[in-house]
């Protein structure tokens, strides 16, 4: 029994797989000899997956600290998600009461790794993905870049190996790479991704069980070299964790690339508040996303269930008179050439600080609802500088395919007196539209357009 438990501490130990783990010189021996010899559960059956739209998943954390609960296990932290990502730390440390607490990830409800084999394959047993995560590390930028739990150093093709026999031995249904340790672009890190892609993800000799899905934002290196179709083609789809900017901007940073059905965004109970994330949950755009994340769920059970349950629910209609940007739907604009910090999500912020600027005099935006809604007013506030990249001419269209546009107002050689100057526009329009979009014609002067706010009021 000792060579398999050999096998499966090296299984367990996978859920770390940088050189920082603390455990690097532990052996089998040091184990406790009852949890050595002592054989793991049997696995569940390969499961089906969730359906395309409908994917939701919870990231088990387990050095997180609860917020308004108790500390769950995995087999109740969330009734209503149906992946789960076994995330950070290694298993190895949560082997027994000796090793347990010795490092940075520490956890006070499970004391055995067995405790976590069984739970993985309860959860299995209800029908629900499970994951192991596995992270980068800024070593993915050298040479000889892949080193296991103990510093055992492999090329790109031994480590894809190593990580599936981790996978296959504690019976996971797939792997999440969690991408943010500021490696460079390099090909052994594109020959790993390639490579991994052969054991998991759409794929592989697999893809309707193995999962492979990636964790990245804009400004974690090298995320963003997973807008490129020739990687994000491995993976069922990439969860963006961003979870400090605007949700607009974030899914379409990676949605403008690769479709709307390969992405979904992160959210957080420290960064995104319950009402923002269900509105993101809410939304479904045409084609629809793939679903949405929860990071550290087990932080808060009602925050993580409320998110996942309105993924399937129907969306809140704006009553009369609100403005429908503040309810669930999706900005985007003609150009995507925005400064840092002057993005299409600012437009829709409700703040008359920030602004939306395109280095064009003539350009779109557009508001997608997730509801038809009949609007019969709106509103354009200046920026904070230069009035000549104020619009002067425009017509408002309304459209229910994003194609065919029905101009429902239109105006011609507008001016704003002052900086921050809000001007209301009101027109008779009896028809619900899903899409409203503002067609700049011509700015004051000059080439450069920007307008700090757009507001879109129901009949």
């Amino acid at each position: 029994m000792k060579q398999k438990f050999s096998l499966l501490s090296l299984a367990a130990a996978a859920c770390c797989l940088v050189n920082s783990c603390t455990l690097q010189g532990l052996e089998p021996e040091d184990v406790s000899p009852s949890l050595r010899d002592t054989a793991p559960p049997a696995a569940v059956q390969p499961l089906a997956l969730p359906a395309a739209g409908q994917n939701k998943v919870a990231y088990y954390v387990f050095d997180v600290t609860p917020a308004g609960q108790g500390i769950l296990p995995m087999t109740t932290f969330t009734d209503n998600a149906n992946i789960v990502v076994v995330f950070e730390g290694t298993l190895w440390e949560l082997a027994d009461t000796v090793h347990y607490n010795s490092g940075w990830m520490q956890n006070a409800y499970y004391h055995s790794k067995r405790q976590i084999l069984e739970d993985i394959q309860t959860l299995r047993s209800r029908g629900i993905k499970v994951l192991m995560n596995v992270d980068d590390a800024p070593s993915w930028s050298t040479s000889t870049p892949f080193t296991t739990y103990n510093g055992t150093a492999y090329n790109y093709q031994q480590f894809a190996a190593f990580i599936n026999t981790c996978v296959t031995t504690v019976g996971f249904d797939g792997i999440s790479l969690d991408v943010e340790r500021g490696a460079t672009d390099n090909a052994n890190y594109r020959n790993l991704i390639q490579e991994l892609g052969d054991y998991f993800g759409p794929l592989s000799s697999d893809p309707s069980n193995k999962m492979y899905i990636g964790a990245f934002y804009s400004g974690g290196a090298p995320g963003p070299i997973f807008r490129e179709v020739a990687l994000s083609q491995y993976l069922n789809f990439v969860m963006d964790m961003g979870y400090f900017q605007n949700n607009t901007t974030r899914f379409n940073y990676w949605a403008n690339t690769l479709g709307n059905a390969k992405v979904m965004l992160g959210m957080s109970y420290d960064d995104n508040s319950q009402a923002s994330a269900i509105t993101e949950a809410q939304r479904h755009p045409t084609p629809d996303k793939a679903g949405i994340m929860v990071f550290a769920a087990n932080k808060n059970k009602t925050y993580t269930d409320a998110i996942f349950a309105a993924l399937t629910t129907t969306p809140t209609t704006p009553p009369p008179g609100a403005d429908i940007t503040n309810y669930s739907g999706t900005i985007t604009s003609q150009y995507t050439d925005w400064p840092t910090g002057e993005d299409i999500g600012k437009l829709i912020d409700n703040s008359s600080s920030t602004k939306y600027l395109t280095q064009h005099a003539a350009a779109w935006v557009r508001f997608q609802s997730n509801t038809s809604n009949v609007v019969n007013k709106y509103t354009i506030t200046s920026a904070n500088d230069v009035p000549a990249r104020d619009p002067r001419n425009w017509t408002l269209q309304g459209s229910n395919n994003g194609t065919t546009w029905t101009t429902i107002n239109t105006q011609t050689n507008q001016s704003f007196a002052s900086r921050f100057l809000t001007k209301t526009y009101t027109f008779s329009n009896s028809t619900a539209y899903t899409y409203y979009r503002l067609n700049v014609s011509a700015v004051q002067s000059g080439s450069i357009m920007q307008m700090a706010e757009w507001e879109l009021f129901r009949n």
